[in-house]
């Protein structure tokens, strides 16, 4: 499929507002069709792609890692675990 520049405008609008798998999704479909297309859109496809890998990547959080301290922001706060009759 040939991309063309209207085509990719109409990708990066709706990227902005649409979920990770669905920006994962056009990731896909532009590095598959930027090869085939107008020199003007593989060079629209280029930039276009670092936007869209950078909105993917801002949409996901950072795996916690167990083995490092877990930072909170009101450390002098505890919670104590209360038994379930206390619950009903």
């Amino acid at each position: 499929m040939t991309m063309t520049v209207e085509a990719l405008q109409i990708i990066e609008l709706d990227a902005s507002t649409a979920s990770a798998p669905m920006v994962d999704h056009y990731i896909q479909l532009v590095r598959n069709s930027a090869a085939d297309s107008t020199p003007e859109a593989s060079e629209y496809a280029a930039s276009l792609l670092i936007k869209l890998e950078h909105l993917a990547r801002i949409q996901r959080t950072e795996a916690v890692d167990p083995s490092k301290p877990q930072d909170f922001l009101a450390p002098w706060l505890m919670i104590e675990p209360q038994p379930l009759q206390a619950a009903a």
